[in-house]
C-alpha cells in the first residue's frame, strides 16, 4: 500500500502496515514533548521547534552538537530519532530511540514512538508492551486506548478494542476526529458495519468527515458496501438551532454539466465571498464551504435549488442579510448568463 505521509515520522512506519496511525499521529491528540527535569538546552528547543515545523534535516545539526557534548542527553536522543525517522533514517531513529528509553524509560512519548514502530513491524506483543507502558505514565490520557485498541484489533481481538474504542470515544463525545479515527480502524481491519456506523457519528459532528473517508485509503475496502455508498451518497446534515437559511429556486436545473454549481462558484467570488477549496458532490446535490455554507440541488431538466446557511455565531442577523441579499442576487445574474449563453469564465470550485 502506498505510504501515508503524517507530521511524525513514524506514520510513515505505520503507513507501511497499511492501518490507521494512533491519534498521537493523526492530530487527534496533540502530542505533548516530554518536559525535561533540567532547563532545555537552546539547541535543544531550536531543534524541536524545527522538527513541529516540519523541518527535521536543520534539526539534526544542532542535535548533533548537543549529543556529541552530552551523549547521554535523552531529550536531545528522543527528539533526535524523530528528526531521524522524518528524514527516512529508520535505522538509525530506532537506534536513538532505544538509547533514549534506556537512559530515562519515564519518556511516555518515547513508548509511543516505540509502539509505533513495533506496530509498523507487526511486532503486536511488543506494540502492545510499549503503550502499556505510555498507559502507566499518564493512565488519564484518552490516545491509550486508541493506540491498545489499534493493536489490539490487529490481533484480531474485537471484544477488546472495541472496548477499548469505546472508552476512548467516551472520553471524547462530541470529537469527529475521535469518531473518525475509530471507523477508519475499523474499515481497514474489514469491520464494515462498525466503520460504517462510527463514521456516520462522525458526519454528525462534521459533515467534511465524509469527504474525507471518498479519498482515505483506508476505507477501500468498503468501495462496495452498501450501507457506506448509501452514507456517501446523502446528505445528513442538520442546521443548528436558530442558524440562518435562505432557499431560492433558479430557472438553471443541477446537472451532470455542473451549470447552476458552478453559476453559484462564479456569485462568491463575485459577491467576495469566502469559497474553500473542497467541496462534495453527492447524489443531485454539490456542497460547497466558506464562510457560509451552500447546498446546491435539484433533479435533471427540473429548476435548480440554493440553499445558504450558517450559524448565528459565524455572523449577525443584519450581516446575514446584506450578504445573502448580494449573493443571492449574484448566483441569479451569473445563472442568467448561462441560460442566456452569455460568455462566461469556468472555473472550478
Amino acid at each position: 500500500m502506498k505510504l501515508q505521509k503524517s507530521l511524525l515520522a513514524f506514520a510513515l512506519a505505520l503507513a507501511a502496515t497499511g492501518f490507521a496511525a494512533p491519534a498521537w499521529a493523526q492530530k487527534a491528540q496533540v502530542v505533548t514533548p516530554v518536559k525535561p527535569v533540567t532547563p532545555v538546552k537552546p539547541n535543544v528547543a531550536r531543534a524541536r521547534e524545527l522538527i513541529d515545523a516540519g523541518r527535521a534535516a536543520q534539526a539534526l545539526p544542532l542535535l548533533d552538537q548537543t549529543l556529541a557534548a552530552t551523549p547521554s542527553d535523552a531529550q536531545a536522543l528522543l527528539l533526535r530519532s524523530t528528526a531521524r525517522f522524518q528524514t527516512g533514517d529508520l535505522e538509525g531513529g530506532r537506534k536513538d530511540l532505544e538509547r533514549s528509553l534506556a537512559l530515562d524509560p519515564k519518556q511516555r512519548q518515547a513508548w509511543l514512538n516505540r509502539g509505533a514502530l513495533d506496530l509498523a513491524e507487526k511486532r503486536y506483543d511488543r506494540a502492545l508492551e510499549a503503550f502499556g507502558e505510555g498507559e502507566k505514565l499518564d493512565p488519564s490520557a484518552p490516545d491509550n486506548n486508541i493506540n491498545l485498541g489499534a493493536v489490539l484489533l490487529l490481533k484480531s481481538d474485537l471484544q477488546g478494542a472495541s472496548g477499548r474504542f469505546r472508552r476512548y470515544l467516551e472520553a471524547l463525545p462530541n470529537s469527529a476526529e475521535a469518531h473518525y479515527l475509530v471507523a477508519s480502524n475499523y474499515a481497514l481491519a474489514g469491520y464494515a458495519a462498525l466503520a460504517v456506523e462510527t463514521l456516520r457519528r462522525a458526519t454528525e459532528f462534521d459533515e467534511r468527515t465524509r469527504l474525507r473517508a471518498r479519498n482515505d485509503p483506508n476505507f477501500s475496502g468498503l468501495d462496495e458496501n452498501k450501507a457506506f455508498r448509501e452514507l456517501l451518497a446523502t446528505d445528513t446534515y442538520r442546521l443548528p438551532p436558530g442558524a440562518h437559511t435562505a432557499l431560492r429556486t433558479y430557472p438553471l436545473s443541477y446537472s451532470e454539466d455542473g451549470r447552476l454549481v458552478q453559476a453559484v462558484v462564479q456569485a462568491m467570488r463575485a459577491a467576495g465571498e469566502k469559497l474553500e477549496p473542497t467541496f462534495e458532490s453527492g447524489r443531485g446535490w454539490t456542497i460547497l464551504w466558506g464562510d457560509v455554507r451552500i447546498k446546491v440541488s435539484g433533479s435533471p431538466n427540473q429548476p435548480g435549488t440554493v440553499e445558504v446557511s450558517a450559524s448565528v455565531e459565524r455572523m449577525s442577523a443584519a450581516d446575514w442579510k446584506r450578504r445573502t441579499d448580494k449573493l443571492l442576487a449574484a448566483i441569479g445574474a451569473e445563472a442568467e448568463k448561462i441560460q442566456k449563453g452569455l460568455p462566461q469564465k469556468r472555473s472550478k470550485p
